[in-house]
């Protein structure tokens, strides 16, 4: 077939909301050629998964609205008039996609054997048997380092990692043309992600295959794409390669994507961001130079570490006596001292997590944790989940305050008013529910919330990593500002080392449950000892 495999053409979308259209897509036009990878970049709410789904026509039908003129095409098929067996028959075989969260597109009920051979001999006429071998040769290619317990596991059993390469074998799994992916490395840490991205521009090259990239990383963009697209507000502002859009950007928006980068600027100074960039039509200079703080490492620390290990059952003996453990945290020690940021570096699985349930009491520990846990507060990676639906947002950020004493309501009121004041919100804003606000606006809620007892160290737990880059731009100058006004010290753990450089004092790199290196941030990031430090910063995708 002579053309490009995917092309849309003045597509233009609304969506029926409350009984009113909402135009939620623009005039976009793109295509995307044989073997050719193709980013689709912008913030949320840009229109991008849209714009991709539209390409299968998964958009809600009775909701979804196309303009008249709108045109998709598909290996020359016009999508719009296709029938529903038709369609049936190009998902899956000539349209694959890979999601960005594979524990939710996967089935946990079912084994990763079932659900791949279910996919494939819906597609392809093959036997039952024949269906597993395909499966367990396109677990081997993506590189699975044992196929046949792949095949028989459930997806909880399989790490991120693991998970997002049966995604990719299962889009491969019959030979599809086009295959979407959907912010398929954002929640993965950084050395899963350069491995997840290697494989799949390798598969693609291989079988000539086109992709269509949907990321809001403009690095990754940078390292996987040949031509790139850029969204706002449901259209297309650039397009051209991906080199010349990445070194000499044409639109403002572009431009202020790139600014809002930690490693576009010298750490600590506040960050673009791209709403600023656009109100004045062009990028704004992260000019603010870096707060001057006193940090004194003879002061008493706010956090003190010893010797701390974390031990979880593995195997009971028949009176349920424990007789085997896994060392999740080996022996780790380190201090915090007022006002100082320490991040916390390392891939999933190396014991970030279960440190920080330690330090709050939640799990079971040995070893020594010296502070008072009522001046320490946690911030999770995802406010959707962390903050509760029902609730209007004066009671939620009140209540570690309504936890520890008695407080009447309009105190409680008066409190909520003010610690929006602090975050950056609007006060008025206090008995609206979380899905009222932004992504960027819940986490403001969810740091306002651990500010509501006045604690000296703030826990955060990838704050930021399920965040476009402007919202992530704008809840990194808070934690900054903050720091500068109230003198927090946070321990910050993250597995992007663009925003560790930009906001750390300190670093300590975690792998297996140990720390293996640790020092100043600009020391460690610019000549690193160990190995594994190495292998991480190698990983980092660059622009």
């Amino acid at each position: 077939m002579s053309g490009p495999v995917a092309s849309i053409a003045d597509l233009s979308i609304a969506m029926l909301r409350d009984g009113q259209e909402k135009r939620v897509i623009d005039g976009v036009s793109l295509h995307v050629g044989a073997g050719e990878i193709v980013g689709l970049v912008g913030e949320s709410g840009s229109g991008k998964s849209v714009t991709a789904m539209s390409l299968l026509r998964l958009l809600p039908r009775l909701k979804t609205r196309y303009g008249a003129g709108s045109k998709i095409s598909v290996l020359g098929h016009d999508v719009l008039a296709l029938d529903d067996a038709k369609l049936r028959d190009m998902r899956g075989s000539n349209l694959s996609i890979i999601f960005q969260e594979p524990m939710t597109a996967l089935n946990p009920v079912v084994r990763i054997e079932r659900q791949m051979c279910e996919v494939i001999r819906r597609h392809r006429d093959v036997t039952p048997e024949a269906a597993r071998d395909i499966a367990f040769k396109l677990l081997a290619d993506t590189h699975i380092a044992d196929p046949e317990r792949a095949l028989r596991a459930f997806p909880h059993e399989l790490s991120g990692g693991m998970r997002q390469r049966v995604m990719i074998a299962m889009a491969f799994s019959c030979d599809p043309s086009l295959i979407i992916a959907d912010e398929a490395t954002t929640a993965l840490d950084v050395t899963v992600q350069a491995q997840i991205l290697s494989l799949l521009t390798e598969r693609a090259r291989e079988t000539g295959t086109a992709v269509l990239m949907i990321s809001h990383d403009l690095a990754v963009i940078n390292q996987t794409c040949d031509r790139v697209y850029v969204m706002y507000k449901g259209a297309i502002v650039e397009e051209g390669a991906t080199a010349k859009v990445i070194a000499a950007p044409d639109h403002p928006y572009t431009r202020a994507l790139l600014n809002a980068l930690p490693g576009r600027c010298a750490p600590r100074t506040r960050l673009a961001t791209v709403a600023a960039a656009m109100m004045e039509g062009g990028p704004v200079a992260a000019s603010l130079p870096p707060a001057e703080r006193s940090l004194d490492p003879a002061a008493p620390p706010v956090l003190q570490v010893d010797r701390l290990s974390v031990r979880y059952p593995r195997r009971f003996d028949m009176l349920g006596q424990v007789v085997e453990t896994h060392t999740a945290v080996d022996d780790v020690s380190f201090r915090i001292s007022p006002g100082e940021t320490l991040s916390l570096v390392g891939e999933s699985g190396c014991g970030k997590s279960s440190l920080l349930n330690a330090l709050v009491g939640l799990v079971a520990h040995e070893g020594d944790v010296r502070c008072d846990r009522q001046d320490m507060q946690l911030v999770f990676q995802d406010p959707q989940s962390s903050l509760d639906p029902r609730w209007p947002v004066w009671r939620i950020v009140t209540e570690p305050l309504a936890a520890r004493r008695r407080v009447s309501r309009a105190e409680r009121r008066d409190v909520a008013a003010e610690l929006f004041a602090k975050v950056g919100l609007d006060a008025s804003a206090i008995d609206r529910l979380p899905h009222e606000f932004s992504g960027g606006q819940r986490q403001r809620i969810a740091v306002g919330r651990a500010l509501s007892v006045r604690p000296k160290l703030l826990l955060l737990d990838e704050p930021t990593s399920a965040l476009d880059v402007s919202v992530q731009a704008q809840v990194l100058n808070l934690l900054m500002d903050l720091q500068d006004r109230e003198g927090l010290a946070y321990l910050f753990v993250s597995h992007d080392l663009g925003v560790v450089r930009h906001i750390s004092d300190r670093i300590a790199i975690m792998k297996a449950g140990c720390i293996v290196e640790s020092g100043d941030a600009a020391a460690v990031l610019a000549d690193p000892s160990h190995a594994y430090t190495r292998t991480l910063l190698s990983a980092v995708p660059q622009l």
